[in-house]
């Protein structure tokens, strides 16, 4: 199994899981996000760890052929990145976060989690 498909069948499953709770435990995950605003120890904690596993993926996975590649190798660099500003700007986050929950886009982003979901793992699991 190469690298990439091997990203994918890990990507594609716990995206398809969040965006399938974006509309089964949508009031769950705005008080998870809620009560985030109240602890920025934990902000901080999920940067680092983040960061460690961005870089990680990034250092295992950094190919950009094809477009299954390209999708697995960006998933890292964003985790990289959400790391850094987690731990660099948490200030940051609370805003983008908070702008997301005002503009009610959380449908569309399970919508988009699924769809995304479902590509990685169609194409690591069965084609």
């Amino acid at each position: 199994m190469d690298t990439t498909q091997f990203f994918a069948q890990i990507w594609g499953p716990v995206l398809i899981a969040i965006g399938l709770g974006f509309f089964v435990s949508h009031s769950y995950y705005i008080k998870m996000y809620r009560d985030l605003e109240g602890a920025p120890f934990a902000v901080l904690i999920f940067g680092m760890f983040a960061m460690a596993a961005g870089v990680g993926h990034v250092l295992m996975h950094n190919i950009w052929d094809t477009s299954l590649e390209m999708i697995v190798s960006a998933l890292g660099w964003g985790l990289l990145i959400k790391g850094f500003i987690c731990v660099v700007a948490p200030s940051f986050i609370e805003k983008a976060g908070g702008l997301v929950l005002v503009r009610k886009s959380l449908p569309a982003i399970g919508g988009a989690l699924i769809i995304l979901g479902a590509y990685l793992s169609w194409m690591s699991y069965f084609a």
